[in-house]
């Protein structure tokens, strides 16, 4: 790797931790990064997994440590999405093609940006309006499938997440974050293990992106837990509506 491919990927993998924290989306900016780097679609896929692994891991352990995160909730959560998680990233390695990630992430972003104005009060909430007992069987299905969207893409998994922590199981946006993430990392090492055996993964350039996803992470929970329920809305809306006309005037031209 040369200098500017190594500062590129750094500068990536921070702003990405910090992306994915506060809102989530932070691989639509990582993956057209590598695929810019020369990697194909398939690889840069796989390789986007070690950096939000580093991230996550440095995310989730900083959210613990301030009592943000309800493990046993996030524990029982995790078994319908690393279930879909496993089957997603069986067929990203069969099927995925730039092509067909640019559409899928390009509608999902769409859809989330529709999602943030349904229901404006639930995304602004300060506490938590219910307190959990377990999974229903809806929810259940539904991770199940954002399971499966997580192990096929990533990009946009903390997204579908997050809507439905806070749409339909009543958390506010700081807990939502830091469950979105603990899940999130639930599902990279079961993706990770399908993308090594089918050799799809730049190592150099993942662990790169990585260091600078772990930075970008720390300073993601230290921005999420000072801001506003609604400032924090109002960044992920931009971040969506940014990420949807990069995807329709940069990637599908």
């Amino acid at each position: 790797m040369d200098f500017v491919t190594v500062i590129s990927l750094l500068l990536a993998g921070v702003t990405c931790g910090i992306v994915n924290v506060i809102g989530g989306g932070g691989s639509l900016l990582a993956l057209p990064v590598l695929l810019a780097l020369g990697l194909p679609a398939g690889v840069a896929n796989g390789t986007n997994r070690i950096a939000i692994l580093l991230q996550d891991i440095t995310a989730v352990g900083t959210f613990r440590k301030q009592k943000q995160l309800p493990v046993r909730e996030g524990l029982l959560l995790s078994i319908p999405i690393v279930i879909g998680a496993l089957l997603g990233a069986w067929m990203a390695v069969e099927y995925l093609t730039e092509t067909i990630m640019n559409v899928v992430i390009l509608l999902l972003t769409v859809l989330m940006i529709a999602a943030l104005f349904f229901q404006p009060d639930k995304w602004t909430r300060t506490k938590n309006s219910i307190t959990f007992y377990g999974l229903t069987t809806s929810n259940f299905i539904l991770l199940l499938f954002i399971g499966f969207y997580g192990g096929f893409i990533q990009a946009g998994f903390t997204y579908l997440v997050l809507a439905v922590l806070v749409l339909r199981m009543g958390h506010n946006m700081v807990t939502g974050d830091a469950l979105k993430l603990f899940l999130n990392l639930m599902i990279i090492p079961v993706a990770l293990i399908i993308f090594v055996y089918h050799n799809q993964i730049e190592w150099s350039y993942g662990l790169v992106m990585g260091i600078g996803s772990a930075v970008g992470g720390y300073w993601g929970v230290k921005f999420v837990r000072s801001w506003s329920p609604k400032f924090i809305r109002s960044i992920l809306l931009i971040l969506l509506v940014l990420s949807a006309l990069y995807i329709i005037f940069f990637r599908m031209v």
